[in-house]
């Protein structure tokens, strides 16, 4: 294992002097309009392994260790899944928390870096953060390694080959996507309630209306359907045909015997039967229990604080809707309050699973928020009987 250390102003995501060449290529990996803004410089040090190098902040070398540890355990299992090798060493950069990841171009588009000499980093890289969670951080190794395996059948891992191969394959997002989720995770009772309740839902009509809506969860689940109907070691041949013929239609009439808008069919029929003909098996619930319906809609509710006071119906909740936050104040659970709104809006956002934070006094009459906005640290109490 080796240790250098680089100055301060390393800049990641030199990206934007290549657009002039990649200008052809497939919009699913090249981004434009997103250059993120930075709120402070990174003394950036790096880390070395049989096949990895790790960059990390200043302070975060242990860290560093632990992913590099888990990311050569994880290697082996994600190269057999695919059947393919990394062909080089791939490059994590770790950061300390969620707002300066947030704040990386890393993953906007093809990107280079110059450290200590000329370290190419075109397509595989993989920027992580740690949120506390062992079984997350795992995951998004192993998506990390997926994506950059992936990319390496596609497209190649070399700059002119990676651009070139990309102008001619025109794979949709949630495909590619789809199967590095595939891939990354295993599919669960969670994932198959979130399918579930989206095909019940009525409001797809066909596969492209749900794949729009919720890319990931339509790729994995396609995938997770192939494997299940054509057998799992048809699903990276399936993509492998895809690449090689350039032709979704033929690998899916070699695979699947039939062109790819059926299959596709095929799969929204398939899973409605599945999950109505559950639904019948089940027993209803008895007579006098109390059912609970939820109303969801396009945002999602996280950070749940109840007052702590019995007495007392109020409640708080952090809402999330494509980039932007609300801190919302429900009294006697109607009367609503937003106690504060940020963020930007985007087409797609990641939200954010440490902050904002909500915390009751033992009375619960004053309700503490914390939240970072711009790469600060905020805090404000909200009294409940002053307001």
């Amino acid at each position: 294992m080796r240790i250098k250390h680089f100055r301060k102003g390393i800049v990641f995501g030199l990206s934007l002097l290549l657009v002039p060449f990649i200008l052809p290529a497939q919009v699913n990996t090249v981004e434009f309009g997103k250059n993120r803004v930075q709120y402070k410089k990174f003394n950036w040090k790096f880390y070395q392994s049989k096949n990895f190098n790790i960059y990390f902040n200043e302070g975060g070398l242990e860290l560093a260790k632990y992913i590099t540890q888990v990311a050569e355990e994880e290697l082996d299992s994600v190269e057999n899944a695919v059947d393919y090798s990394l062909q080089r060493r791939a490059t994590i950069v770790l950061y300390d928390n969620y707002d300066d990841y947030k704040s990386s171009n890393i993953g906007l588009g093809i990107d280079w870096q110059n450290a200590g000499g000329l370290t190419k980093l075109v397509n595989s890289k993989i920027a992580l953060y740690f949120d506390g969670n062992h079984n997350t951080l795992h995951r998004k190794v192993r998506e990390g390694i997926a994506k950059i395996l992936t990319d390496n059948i596609l497209f190649g891992d070399d700059l002119g080959e990676f651009a070139s191969n990309q102008a001619l394959l025109d794979l949709p997002q949630w495909l590619t996507d789809g199967y590095v989720e595939y891939i990354a995770e295993n599919w669960s009772t969670q994932k198959d309630d979130e399918l579930k309740n989206a095909i019940l839902s009525g409001d797809y009509n066909n596969f492209y209306q749900f794949a729009f809506d919720k890319p990931t969860l339509a790729g994995h689940a396609f995938w997770y359907y192939i494997a299940r109907k054509y057998k799992p070691q048809n699903v990276t041949y399936f993509l492998y045909l895809a690449r090689l013929y350039k032709n979704l239609n033929t690998a899916s009439t070699r695979i699947c015997k039939k062109r790819f808008k059926y299959v596709l069919q095929d799969f929204m029929n398939d899973e409605q039967e599945r999950y109505v003909a559950d639904i019948k098996q089940r027993r209803n619930a008895p007579r006098g229990k109390l059912s609970v319906v939820e109303d969801l809609t396009k945002s999602d509710y996280y950070h749940f604080a109840a007052n702590p006071n019995p007495k007392n119906n109020s409640y708080a909740v952090v809402q999330f809707t494509k980039g932007k936050y609300k801190v919302k104040y429900y009294d006697n659970l109607y009367d609503e309050k937003t106690l504060v709104d940020y963020g930007v809006r985007t087409i797609q956002g990641d939200m954010d699973p440490n902050t904002p934070i909500l915390a009751w006094d033992g009375k619960g009459s004053r309700l503490l928020c914390i939240y970072t906005k711009e790469g600060k640290t905020n805090m404000f109490i909200y009294d409940v009987i002053a307001n």
